[in-house]
């Protein structure tokens, strides 16, 4: 029976998605205030929105992705019971698992899941590494063994 691989969240990812909305947050700034002095009210309800969505995605950030990687939580967990993708709190048992690939995007990859039923997820589930601390091909690769490992017994 093969060690229980972990991964924790990435801090980096972290700082990354909290320091865009507040540069984000920082232009509307100015923007608001110079729609203030004009008296634009149309120009003032759409930046302000702009700011209501900036907060809250930098509060989901902070409380979902930060916080967790502060704190060294596992965002991915294998065992021998599954996967447990603790980012989106989904559970998988190997036996549901008809095989894995692996997707290279431009800002970061994917593990995709393929299931042998359909199932409350469907019948993928995709696993963004984004906010996963490692390098992505050999987080896969290791993904990959383990899943032949366990499927093999």
């Amino acid at each position: 029976m093969p060690t229980p691989l972990r991964y924790p969240y990435s801090l980096a990812s972290a700082l990354l998605g909290i320091a865009l909305p507040l540069v984000f947050f920082s232009i509307t700034y100015f923007n608001l205030r110079d729609a203030l002095l004009v008296h634009n009210n149309l120009a003032v309800g759409l930046i302000v929105f702009a700011d209501l969505v900036f907060l809250g995605l930098l509060g989901f950030v902070l409380i979902k992705r930060l916080t967790p990687a502060l704190q060294g939580k596992i965002a991915l967990e294998l065992n021998e019971q599954g996967i447990i993708d603790y980012t989106r709190n989904i559970v998988i048992e190997w036996s549901y698992v008809k095989d894995l690939d692996h997707e290279i995007g431009r800002n970061s990859s994917r593990i995709i899941i393929k299931l042998k039923h359909e199932t409350e997820y469907g019948s993928e589930v995709v696993i963004r590494q984004r906010w996963i601390k490692g390098k992505d091909r050999e987080m896969f690769d290791e993904v990959y063994e383990y899943f032949e490992e366990m499927t093999a017994q």
